[in-house]
Formats: structure tokens, sequence, C-alpha cells
């Protein structure tokens, strides 16, 4: 009897030993498991030998946690997405023999002016997270120089006890103040040829000039009348202003203005916040257009939340006018004031109506600058805003023929203030 419960004791230890075994090497490889649900097990990575790395593959399910994030933003008829960057990437995984295979993308997406950014990318997170994709991080960021909320998503997995999220998608949202509360998309690429003869006036301000001075020398050399807002302090800021004063063109000033978001600010000091004293504004108003000479007027960089707080444009607007000086809003908000009170302060005065160039792509700037053109025509006249970017040179110099063959007549911003 003694020797027959010692042998159960015996296997009884055992049993354990072995037990003890597969937890240490389960724990040592790392068990994974992933969904978009969470609760589907999707892969297992079993202990390796040596350094080699044991490939986990989560491709089908960062696939899907795309498939359902497309779901979501169809969702929005009024918001222009594109997609900027698609690939597989490997991530290794940290105290594990693991790599970790995804399907990712990067996206942009322009949403109205009448929503906030941050607001568009929390309604994206909610659906996201309702329908089980993980939420890695969302925050203020920016995209291409302006403000925008940038959100991660992807698919959670386990390793071991701990739980990993992978990112599928990066998302930027930006403004885009093509679209309206109804708006619809953007891009819709015009005829080969304009079919009809358009009428009116379009004045074309091109902004963010002073970086260089070979894509303001190529786009005089375009022959269409246009309006160039400069940049202060920059390396090229009065070689470009020289160059567009010899050229017959209408050169301005591009005055630094808060955004909504400080920290998406591209001029840092040189911008005009709204918590600055009426005495340090108008200062750097006057310096800014000193800095110019010979500029006939002035439109704000960024500025949505500046253009918005009547304080600091009423400020603003007092040294233009003492400088006689007319002021273009950019209209980077639906909130801004900026137009309205240049009107009550006899400032001359217009406001943007369309930005050509929020994509880089050439045929889709060129449609946009048809969309300028029908509401020239509508409205008897239009002013658009494109950027010194080398597309937006490119898609000048190819199409400025066919634009002036459309009917309707391109006018310096002077032609249509009020």
């Amino acid at each position: 009897m003694a020797k027959r419960r010692r042998k159960k004791a015996s296997n009884k230890t055992s049993l354990w030993i072995i037990l003890a075994i597969i937890a240490v090497l389960t724990v040592m490889a790392g068990m994974f498991y992933a969904s978009i649900s969470g609760d589907k097990e999707v892969v297992e990575v079993k202990p390796g030998s040596g350094e080699k790395k044991e490939i986990v593959s989560l491709l089908n399910e960062s696939v899907e946690a795309q498939r359902i994030l497309d779901g979501i933003l169809l969702q929005k008829g009024n918001w222009q997405l594109i997609e900027k960057a698609r690939g597989v990437k490997d991530i290794e995984v940290e105290n594990s023999n693991a790599v970790v295979k995804v399907n990712t993308r990067t996206l942009a997406i322009g949403v109205p002016v009448s929503i906030t950014l941050e607001d568009a990318g929390k309604w994206v997170q909610r659906k996201a997270t309702a329908k089980g994709l993980a939420v890695i991080s969302g925050a203020p960021s920016t995209y291409k120089g302006w403000e925008s909320y940038k959100l991660d998503l992807g698919v959670s997995a386990k390793a071991g006890t701990s739980n990993k999220k992978f990112t599928t998608d990066t998302i930027f949202f930006f403004y885009n103040t093509n679209l309206g509360d109804k708006g619809r998309e953007v891009i819709s690429p015009p005829a080969s040829k304009p079919e009809e003869q358009y009428t009116g006036k379009l004045a074309i301000i091109v902004d963010d000039c002073g970086y260089d001075i070979k894509s303001v020398r190529r786009l005089t050399e375009v022959g269409l009348p246009f309006s160039y807002a400069i940049l202060p302090y920059k390396d090229f800021s009065n070689d470009v202003l020289s160059v567009i004063k010899a050229s017959g063109n209408v050169p301005m000033l591009h005055l630094p203005m808060e955004p909504s978001n400080r920290s998406a600010m591209s001029e840092g000091s040189r911008t005009i916040l709204t918590d600055m004293k009426e005495k340090e504004i108008r200062a750097m108003t006057k310096k800014a257009i000193e800095s110019l000479p010979g500029i006939m007027g002035v439109n704000n960089h960024q500025g949505s939340k500046a253009t918005s707080d009547k304080r600091v444009m009423e400020t603003v607007l007092r040294e233009v006018k003492k400088q006689e000086l007319f002021f273009v809003d950019s209209k980077t908000i639906a909130t801004s004031v900026a137009r309205d009170m240049a009107r009550e302060m006899g400032v001359k005065t217009a406001r943007n109506d369309v930005f050509l160039d929020n994509s880089k792509d050439v045929e889709d700037i060129r449609a946009q600058v048809y969309k300028a053109i029908k509401m020239a025509e509508e409205n008897g006249s239009a002013i658009a805003i494109c950027h010194a970017r080398p597309g937006t040179v490119k898609m000048w110099e190819k199409y400025a023929d066919e634009f002036r063959k459309s009917g309707v007549k391109f006018v310096h911003v002077t032609e249509v203030l009020y």
C-alpha cells in the first residue's frame, strides 16, 4: 500500500512539472490572438528555436478592419476621401520572437468647416469602437501645413496575458472649405475641353509665396493675371516681390494669423495671436506690411481662430486701412468675421470662394478651376486661392490656354473688390 501511494504522488508531481514547463514555454513564446471584435482566435505563435522569427499574419484581419472603416466613412457623403498611401508593414513585437504583418493605409479626409476637426475624428472613433475596431490614438496634428486631427485605428491582439494594438489606418481630418453643409464630392473632372463658353470674372490668388523664386517666376510666365500673397520674412520674400512687380501682377502680404489649433501654426512667433494686446497686434501687422514695400493688399495665412475674433480683426484692419490697402478674407473657417468687419470699417474687401489645390493631382486641381469658373458665371465674379506648389504650377502651365478659351475673364483681385 505504501509503495502504491508513493507511485501516485510521483505521478502527480510529474504532471505538475509538465504543466509548469508548458506555462513557461507559453509565456516565452507568446500566444497571439486577434480580431476586430476582440474575441476570435486568429493565430498562435508556437515556440521558435534560436533567433528565428515567427511570422504572425494579421493581413486578413487588417483588410476587414479597413473595409469596416470604409463603410463608416461612406456614411458621410459630403466628406472628401483621399487615400494617400497603402502597404504591408512588418512589426516586431517586443519581448517576443514574433513579427506581425498588417495592412496599413494613410488617409486624408477633407471635412466641411461647419464641424470641428476634433468632432469629425471623434465621430469616426465612436463608430469604429462600436464596430470593434481598436482606437490607438487621436489628437490635434497637422496635414501639409494645415491644422488637422489625426486618428489611428487598427486591430487588437493578445500576446499571452497582455493586449497589443496594431495600426491599420492613420487618418488626417482637415478643413476643406469647398464643402458645404450639404456638400458633395469635390472632384468631378471636367470634359477634355470646355463644352460651352462661360462668363464672369475670376480672380486667382496664389498663396504661400516666398519659399523660392522658381515657382513664382514660372507662374508669372503663364501669362494670366494672378495676384500673389507673399509670406513675410522668408528667404525669398523680397525676391519674389520684385518678380511679381516686374510682371505687372498684384503683390499682397500673406499675414500669418492664429489657427484654431495653435500647435499647427507654421510661422511661429511671427503669427498674430488672439491673446495679444492691440498695440502688439498693430505693431506686428505694420512691421509685416513694411517688410514688403509696394504691396497692394493683405490676406490671412491660416487664421481660423484670429479671423473669428472681432477684437483682433478690428485691430488688424485699422492698420490695413491706415496703409490704404485692401483685405481679402481667405475664409479658412466659416465663422470668420474678416470680410464683414472690413466692409463696416470702409476697407476694400472680398472673400475667397474656393480652394483649388487641396489635392496635389494636376487633374484634380484642373477640375477645381472649372468649379471656380462656374461660380464666376453664376455670381458674376469669384475668387479662388491656390498655392505656389509644383503640382499647381504644372497644372497652370498645362491648361492655361484651355482656360483662356473657356470664356471666363481672368482678372486681378483688385477688380472684384467691393
